[in-house]
């Protein structure tokens, strides 16, 4: 393992049970997803751009989380808001941001991971004079009734004073080493990190693969996974249903119970984030032959 590097203040993050709860199932599952984002729409008043990967857009798939991708052009912003109940993670692909929350601001850039406590007082700005896009994800699922901005902030009698948790670089995260053509690197997980007490129902590992490189069969007992694949091609083959090849900007989403293994594709690495839900364990997981 390698040396995991935070930067923690003294907050309390808002956790309020939600981290043993699974997530209900839809009746009927088959097989490995393809999910190819819809076309994005505005938000904050044309501020930014969300582009959806879990949520409204697929109403099938119950996570305790939702998940997008959020676009920011120079000189733009989020509105000031809060996220009341909702935890959000923030995991920057391209520019920087200026994150602010509460009484602090930090700024993340490529590959850099922030999560914002529920309820905080946050606004994210680009940094710089490239566009900013970075995946966002937001526990329990966000609901347009949770989030207040403009005037509304004003009536509101909620305080908070507390700072992001800063993951800044994914690689000193838990590492988990499956091979020359293959890392995994454990970014946020309630289980294997409670020391930190993150207040995420779910976990999120970010993985590179080597050209050729990958990972046999293996199964998540009781959880489902969604990979967003950040860079390159990852292919999803699976024993008995055929394989779903996912590029770069798309994502796949596999039930609980499935056999699958990954494959890269492409003549480069390729980069993903694995989010699993509930939480990944060792002792909720089999590696097959």
């Amino acid at each position: 393992m390698q040396r995991i590097l935070f930067l923690i203040f003294a907050c309390v993050l808002l956790s309020a049970g939600c981290l043993t709860a699974s997530p209900p199932q839809a009746e009927e599952e088959e097989g490995v997803r393809l999910i190819t984002p819809p076309e994005g729409f505005a938000i904050f008043g044309g501020q930014g751009t969300y582009t959806g990967i879990i949520g409204d857009e697929t109403p099938d798939i119950r996570t305790n989380y939702s998940m997008g991708l959020v676009a920011i052009g120079p000189g733009n912003a989020t509105s000031p808001h809060r996220l009341i109940g909702s935890t959000e993670f923030v995991h920057v692909i391209a520019g920087a941001a200026e994150i602010r929350c509460d009484n602090s601001t930090v700024v993340a850039r490529e590959g850099e991971t922030v999560l914002l406590p529920e309820g905080v007082l946050q606004s994210i700005a680009t940094a710089g004079d490239r566009e900013l896009r970075y995946i966002d994800a937001v526990s329990p699922p966000f609901t347009a009734a949770n989030e207040v901005s403009g005037e509304g902030l004003a009536a509101l009698t909620v305080t908070t004073a507390c700072v992001p948790v800063v993951i800044p670089d994914p690689r000193q995260g838990i590492e988990w080493d499956l091979g020359s053509e293959m890392m995994i690197y454990t970014l946020a997980n309630s289980v294997l990190m409670d020391e930190i007490g993150f207040p995420l129902p779910y976990s999120v590992a970010y993985v590179e693969l080597l050209p050729g490189g990958s990972i046999g069969y293996n199964r998540l007992n009781s959880s489902s996974e969604v990979i967003v694949v950040l860079g390159g091609e990852v292919e999803v083959f699976t024993p008995d249903a055929g394989s779903v090849r996912v590029p770069a900007g798309s994502a796949a989403y596999v039930p609980p119970g499935q056999v699958k293994g990954y494959r890269n594709v492409a003549a480069s690495n390729a980069t993903l984030l694995s989010f699993v839900d509930p939480a990944w364990t060792p002792e909720g997981t089999a590696m097959l032959e």
